[in-house]
């Protein structure tokens, strides 16, 4: 290993020298957007078929075997960017290989070892089985048009696999979850999601046009936490006015997008209340992009749901946090 080199980026070195030339030859055939995570080098032969990339993402790492149906007691849940990558690697090669070339990789960088397991039983309920990998799924949903067979196929030969450790990256904690399992005899499926921690009240995330563009492209909507409000009120603050600039940008950029303009909040405070409050910000992101941005009023509908979709929980800050935010619905 060099010295002066970071470990999460040596540690992939490896795989990086005897990839470059199928790389070469079959990155071709990536889905349009995609790439690989800087963090991490992918399998020599293997085609990045899907990918996702979401801020203030809450996830749940399990960490032990099933214990009942569709059970694991032992689960880490962390919250911050993550990215998910979706590869099919074609060879004759086992699953057994791929699981041991990752194993190797995050060993030789000093990972954190959170949980590891390779199965050829699917209903096994030892981690890395297929009944392992669906209640790690069940709580880590993947969107239905992803099209991600991880758990399809062949499921009496070839086996799966899981690997879950984290590294330190400059200061940020990176977790890294590694799934595989093996679709026909001559096809293998690799499923990586990667969660940064970075919090909310930091800028080491910056919302922007083309990732705002990028989320409506590929889900109909974006969801923006960074558009903050003085307490109780609609009144943007002055810090988040760029991020308002920014979805200025974005409807620029795209002339003949309408969105419904949503606003959303926590359950602190009557529904009633919330149900208005809510309102009352996404008329004021309207106002304000319509007003300071010029952007036609027609292509923007304000509506507000107050508490009533969640996508953390009520009963942490950190989940209240994810809960206020406003999100941009295509029309």
């Amino acid at each position: 290993m060099i010295p002066s080199m970071h470990p999460i980026r040596a540690f992939f070195l490896f795989a990086t020298l005897f990839s470059t030339l199928a790389a070469r030859t079959l990155h071709a055939q990536d889905a349009a957007g995609c790439k690989d995570h800087p963090l991490l080098t992918r399998y020599p032969g293997a085609v990045l078929l899907w990918c996702e990339e979401q801020n203030h993402v809450e996830y749940a790492i399990a960490r032990g075997p099933v214990t009942g149906y569709k059970q694991i007691d032992a689960w880490t849940e962390v919250r911050g960017k993550r990215t998910r990558l979706y590869y099919s690697v074609k060879g004759t090669f086992s699953i057994r290989d791929l699981y041991l070339n990752y194993q190797a990789a995050l060993k030789r960088a000093g990972a954190n070892i959170l949980a590891d397991g390779q199965e050829d039983k699917s209903t096994s309920p030892k981690v890395g089985s297929r009944t392992f990998l669906g209640v790690h799924y069940g709580r880590n949903e993947v969107p239905p048009s992803s099209g991600i067979r991880l758990l399809q196929g062949s499921a009496t030969s070839g086996g799966s696999f899981y690997l879950a450790g984290t590294l330190n990256d400059k200061g940020t904690t990176v977790h890294l979850i590694i799934a595989g399992s093996q679709y026909t005899s001559e096809e293998k499926v690799l499923f990586v999601d990667i969660i940064e921690e970075v919090g909310v009240d930091t800028d080491k995330v910056k919302v922007n046009a083309e990732w705002m563009k990028l989320q409506i492209e590929q889900y109909g909507k974006v969801a923006i936490n960074e558009i903050l409000f003085d307490t109780d009120k609609a009144t943007i603050q002055a810090a988040s006015l760029p991020v308002v600039a920014e979805i200025a940008e974005l409807l620029t950029m795209m002339p003949e997008l309408k969105v419904y303009v949503v606003g959303h909040t926590d359950m602190t405070g009557s529904l009633e209340h919330n149900l208005d409050l809510s309102k009352r910000r996404a008329a004021e992101v309207v106002r304000v992009l319509t007003v300071d941005h010029r952007i036609a009023a027609e292509r923007m509908d304000a509506h507000g749901v107050g508490p009533l979709s969640p996508v953390g929980s009520n009963k942490s800050e950190a989940g209240r946090q994810l809960n206020r935010r406003v999100e941009l619905v295509a029309r």
